[in-house]
């Protein structure tokens, strides 16, 4: 009887024993700006390589240096700016990262205030106004807030905004939640997040000479356990395929976007991506409004699925 046991146990080990040798897991360090488009790289992956799991640290961007000098793990790092990965690259973290090839998809920056916009925000020289309630990012936490010293720096108000703020986020979504529930009239954001409160805000352009476009690096880590499988989903990040995701999450994905020394935009190259972003807005509040790619282009898809949800809480 037991020698039985012993032979069916052994015989199960053998089974699966392969099946467990072939699963492969990915660490992935991702800033959380970038959740939705990778969410859904990473389902797309791993119907492609069922072998694979894909599982990402998502964070402020400011958080990653210190853990994975702590814990020197990971496969693949994709911050919310590239400044932490240069600072990732200068500890030896990071040996093979190309800044003219291993750009995949940028952030853009855009004002976002509570749903009708009560305060009449209009401009980056609006935020200083008296009276006015500033969500700012906190620099040492999250990329936005990097961006926000820059560009009210940038417009001569820095000192004032600083007066008018009310909150320092630890990361974006902080900002956009605070939008949503009035606890705040106006805070900076990227366009990946502004898209995710569709119903709730209003999203206002920046005026070119304010505008960031953030380039967003991937890159493999040197002590990635699994470095072939790491290179492979980088490359398909860094696809058409994967750009397009990106795009559909109101990413910018064209690679000759003109900036300044500072990263500003220097003409209106991104132009027709705001107004889809500013017309998604518009199609989820009103439902007469047509969707289609000359309203929207690819934001087809989270406008429906707004839409869908606008519904089912009404």
């Amino acid at each position: 009887m037991k020698k039985g046991f012993v032979l069916v146990l052994m015989c199960v080990v053998l089974l699966v024993s392969p099946a467990l040798a072939s699963d492969k897991e990915l660490l992935f360090h991702a800033g959380v700006g970038q959740r939705s488009s990778l969410n859904e790289i990473k389902g797309i992956w791993e119907q492609m390589h069922p072998d694979q799991k894909v599982n990402f640290s998502y964070k402020g961007s400011g958080y990653f240096i210190a853990d994975i000098t702590r814990s020197r793990q990971g496969d693949l790092f994709m911050p919310g700016e590239e400044f932490y990965l240069l600072q990732a690259k200068e500890r030896g973290f990071i040996d093979n990262y190309n800044p003219d090839t291993d750009i995949p998809a940028y952030f853009v920056t855009v004002i976002i205030t509570p749903k009708g916009n009560p305060k009449n925000i209009t401009k980056v020289e609006d935020f200083a106004k008296p009276g006015i309630r500033v969500g700012l990012g906190n620099p040492r936490a999250c990329a936005i807030g990097i961006w926000h010293e820059k560009t009210f720096s940038k417009a001569g108000i820095w000192d004032k905004v600083q007066e008018n703020a009310t909150m320092s986020a630890k990361c974006i979504p902080e900002l956009a939640n605070a939008t949503q529930h009035k606890a705040i009239d106006a805070t900076i954001v990227w366009a990946t997040t502004a898209v995710l409160y569709l119903r709730d805000v209003e999203i206002i352009p920046i005026e070119h000479q304010y505008r960031g476009i953030i380039r967003l690096p991937v890159a493999v880590l040197n002590f990635a356990r699994f470095k072939e499988e790491a290179e492979q989903l980088k490359a398909f990040i860094l696809s058409d395929q994967g750009r397009q995701i990106f795009h559909k999450h109101a990413y910018a994905i064209n690679p000759n976007i003109p900036v300044d020394d500072q990263g500003f935009a220097l003409d209106g190259t991104t132009d027709k991506d705001m107004e889809y972003l500013v017309n998604a807005a518009k199609a989820v509040k009103d439902e007469s409004y047509p969707v289609n790619a000359d309203t929207v282009d690819d934001l087809i898809e989270e406008v429906e699925r707004q839409r869908k949800t606008t519904r089912a809480g009404s």
